[in-house]
């Protein structure tokens, strides 16, 4: 598969009185061509701040080293005005939470329309143009009431509507890679169904690549090649849904997914660290049924387990006959493990 975005050794800290806070330590991620990558994990843990860094929508506090390739070009660098070029046409994004996401005072039509037009297309014919698209992407999505939809409100709409609203916004350029965030935070079941139809019909009619930033669990399974695990701004686990969701190896990617309604709603003890006080060593260790000395030592990498099954633990089961280190990719011993957090 051709990688489309590659994520090297990115770092993004803020300066909070004149202290610098470092939240994402060292991340590397690759986003290929056409797929869906979820990175799920739990509320402070990055996840976002990471779209952010991709989308150029840090704050000015914010510090920011490493790399992030897209198409082979470098964009962590450079200037906003460059950038935009590339957010608004090829690389777009829909934003969390319609409530504060969305004008209030603003038609949701024109909303939708000022993703493309700028200054240079502001002449009567381009802006027909564009309302034709936004009325258009309205109607794929479903939303009621035709072209009329296009001068209402945000207030004057559902919340479902208001979201499909967001998603509009990402998908009128019909861009290569779109970043998706929180897209069934704070909306009833029967709205998150009508969300995962219509993600599920964008992928199969836009062929883009997408990051869905995500504590829906679900939801991921459902539409995401790949997932990545996010713990106090590093990834645990990445691999393929069916690896790390079925057969999760990571302590944490199985305490998460046992905390899920449908698991049994086993919550993990203890708190992520705050990023003013991190620990040595994993940074997961201190919630860790199966912490020992040496995760208090030195740094945890990420570690290939079995299949380009990425995990980040110091825990091994000896060496195998060829002599390589054999980690806990051993599904036997996932099996064991995962009893043994899911009985805790």
């Amino acid at each position: 598969m051709d990688e489309l975005l590659q994520i090297r050794n990115l770092n993004v800290g803020f300066l909070v009185k004149k202290k610098p806070i470092n939240i994402i330590n060292q991340l590397n991620l690759d986003i290929y061509k056409d797929e869906i990558l979820a990175v799920i994990g739990e509320t402070g843990c990055g996840k976002s701040v990471t779209g952010s860094a991709i989308l150029h929508l840090l704050p000015e506090n914010a510090i920011v080293s490493g790399s992030i390739m897209y198409k082979g070009q470098e964009t962590l660098h450079m200037k906003d005005s460059e950038f935009r070029e590339l957010r608004g046409n090829e690389i777009m994004c829909v934003p969390q939470s319609p409530s504060t996401s969305l004008d209030p005072l603003m038609r949701v039509g024109k909303q939708v329309s000022e993703c493309t037009l700028g200054k240079k297309h502001n002449r009567t014919d381009a802006k027909a143009v564009v309302k034709s698209k936004v009325t258009d992407i309205f109607g794929k999505l479903k939303l009621p009431r035709g072209a009329s939809i296009y001068d209402d409100f945000p207030c004057e709409l559902s919340g479902g509507m208001c979201q499909r609203v967001l998603i509009s916004m990402g998908i009128l350029t019909h861009p290569d890679l779109l970043v998706i965030d929180e897209p069934t935070k704070a909306i009833d079941w029967a709205l998150r169904k009508d969300v995962l139809e219509i993600l599920s019909e964008l992928r199969q009619e836009m062929n883009c690549a997408m990051m869905l930033i995500t504590h829906d669990i679900p939801l991921a399974n459902r539409l995401a090649d790949r997932v990545a695990v996010m713990y106090a701004g590093e990834i645990v686990e990445i691999g393929k849904t069916a690896d790390v969701l079925e057969h999760p190896i990571h302590p944490y990617t199985q305490g998460l997914i046992a905390s899920t309604p449908s698991k049994g709603f086993k919550v993990m003890k203890g708190f992520m660290p705050a990023f003013s006080d991190l620990p040595d060593g994993c940074r997961f260790k201190d919630r860790c049924p199966y912490a020992c000395e040496s995760c208090g030592q030195g740094t945890t990498e990420l570690k290939e387990a079995e299949n380009n099954h990425m995990v980040r633990c110091n825990r091994q089961i000896g060496q195998t006959e060829e002599g390589s280190v054999k980690y806990v990719g051993s599904y036997q011993l996932m099996q064991e493990l995962r009893v043994g957090v899911l009985a805790k």
